[in-house]
């Protein structure tokens, strides 16, 4: 079945001479050959911003995952003599009005060469259509390695940086010193937190089973209801460890429990010598068990042990201001995490193709919010 939305998928849409005079080929599939997978993975291992999103087998994750809405997954991607040079993973969201979508691109696309980025977004802009409200694109440079200049293009192909998402950037943990002295560069009152984890009798173990996933989701949906993150549905999580995990080669599933009890849980995933951990909810009940900090020291621990070299937080706002409810969650990683280990990256830009629509499903959001409140957050 073929996509109405930003372009059509074909085997390869046009052919562009780019202003080096070295031929780009752009292609748009929905789904990728095995050669074609070979090929992507083949790039990235030379891409220092590769983020495991933006891997092929995410694609699935995304397709199978979510009983909530339609996340059809979408290749596109660039070559250059027959060699790939640039790859981004996208997927099209539903607005809550009839017949309109949107476009993100999330955590790509993935590109060495500048110039080819800016000759595949002139495309990639210019090939919209009427069914598409917006687009939403986050290249994932960091700032200090050419980022700015990127933000740049960004612009000037007519999208805007958003500054209200602010989840572009992120604290990472580096996992090259001995265990023990990882757990001494936490900060004292963490370290203290581990320490009495451990005298209190929590315990953390790797569930990467259908308890597991359960115990994750309840607790993600339980943060959701005091910080402004999504909940996640059980059975994305059991894509997410079918597609991906693959019973430890890609990642776990960390759950801290007392007394047989979940407090805690992680998603840990590994993309080469990173690993990530998109997902640490907490339950709001026991706060005198400090449960997560434990969590987290035992998931540096693990992909310490499988050779990563450091593990990524996963998002650092930088809107966030006390009382908010990401200022806390901020507050949390900057235990394990000091300042100078701060990554910032391009922002999140979107060009907007239709002002009228948006702005209607934000209507239609705000409407939806509120009947989701008086229903006392049950669904309809």
């Amino acid at each position: 079945m073929r996509d109405k939305g930003l372009i059509q998928p074909t085997d390869e849409l046009v052919e562009a001479t780019s202003g080096n005079a070295a031929t780009l080929r752009y292609f748009a599939a929905d789904r990728l050959t095995r050669r074609q997978v070979d090929a992507w993975r083949s790039f990235a291992a030379e891409v220092p911003s590769a983020h495991y999103l933006q891997d092929p087998a995410w694609a699935t994750v995304e397709l199978q995952g979510s009983r909530t809405g339609v996340r059809r997954p979408f290749f596109l991607w660039v070559e250059r003599g027959g060699v790939v040079c640039l790859t981004a993973l996208g997927v099209r969201r539903r607005l809550p009005v009839p017949g309109q979508t949107f476009w993100e691109l999330n955590r790509g696309p993935n590109f060495v060469d500048a110039d080819v980025f800016d000759e595949w977004l002139a495309w990639l802009v210019g090939h919209r259509s009427r069914g598409v409200a917006r687009l939403r694109l986050q290249p994932p440079l960091p700032l200090a390695q050419g980022g700015d200049d990127v933000e740049t293009m960004l612009e000037r192909h007519g999208l805007v940086r958003r500054r209200i998402l602010g989840g572009w950037a992120t604290l990472t943990v580096d996992l090259g010193p001995g265990e023990d002295d990882i757990r001494r560069s936490f900060r004292s009152a963490t370290q203290r937190s581990i320490k009495k984890s451990l005298r209190l009798g929590i315990e953390v173990c790797h569930e990467d089973t259908p308890q597991g996933w359960s115990a994750l989701s309840r607790l993600e949906s339980d943060v959701a209801q005091r910080s402004p993150v999504g909940e996640v549905d059980e059975s994305e999580i059991a894509s997410i460890s079918r597609n991906w995990l693959r019973q430890g080669q890609g990642g776990t599933i960390l759950v801290a429990r007392h007394g047989g009890e979940p407090l805690a849980a992680a998603l840990l995933v590994v993309y080469g010598e990173k690993a990530y951990l998109p997902l640490t909810p907490s339950s709001s009940r026991h706060r005198e068990l400090p449960a997560s900090h434990l969590m987290v020291f035992e998931a540096a621990r693990w992909a310490k042990s499988r050779g990563c070299s450091s593990l990524d937080l996963v998002g650092y706002s930088m809107m966030a201001r006390p009382g908010d409810g990401l200022w806390g969650i901020n507050q949390f990683k900057r235990g394990f995490a000091a300042s100078d280990r701060l990554t910032r990256f391009t922002a999140i830009h979107e060009r907007v193709f239709s002002p009228t629509v948006v702005t209607a499903a934000a209507a239609a959001r705000r409407s939806q919010a509120w009947l989701h409140r008086a229903r006392g957050g049950r669904d309809a």
